[in-house]
């Protein structure tokens, strides 16, 4: 499986962002704590953008099947931090998310981590699979789960 990215409008990562997660309200509340507007996933993306945050959307063939964003020097620890990944949902459970991590981590020298809701099994076994080991847990108002791969 080949995977590319390509640049996308922060219009266009709304619009993917929108429409591939409006059935996905574990995410959307974990997020935004509520069902957000088209609007607020404009305002999701600049803020994580302005916190050094890239977004990538990732194509198989012509069709656009994930999108990313990677914090590539995190304030806490100057270390690549997976911050979210975001599977078209009629592509998932079919290898495409862990490809793509694979994809990113190769293009990565050093580990990367991820953190998610505590209570979050689901994504937690997803990127267990993706080869993330649990790390650690952090308070910040919520409890976080805190994942890294190795990398090598």
């Amino acid at each position: 499986m080949r995977l590319l990215t390509a640049p996308e409008s922060q219009e266009n990562i709304a619009e993917l962002l929108f429409d591939w997660t409006q059935e996905d309200e574990t995410w959307l509340l974990a997020e935004f704590g509520r069902i957000p507007l088209f609007e607020d996933m404009i305002s999701y993306i600049q803020t994580y953008e302005g916190m050094g945050c890239e977004f990538n959307v990732w194509f198989y063939g012509d069709l656009p099947v994930a999108i990313t964003a990677v914090l590539d020097n995190a304030p806490s620890n100057q270390k690549s931090w997976l911050g979210t990944i975001v599977v078209h949902p009629m592509k998932r459970k079919s290898g495409i998310g862990c490809s793509v991590i694979r994809t990113l981590l190769g293009e990565k020298n050093d580990v990367v981590f991820s953190g998610i809701p505590y209570d979050l099994n689901e994504w937690s076994l997803f990127l267990g699979k993706c080869g993330f080991e649990q790390y650690g847990i952090e308070e910040e108002g919520k409890k976080y789960l805190i994942l890294v791969h190795p990398n090598g």
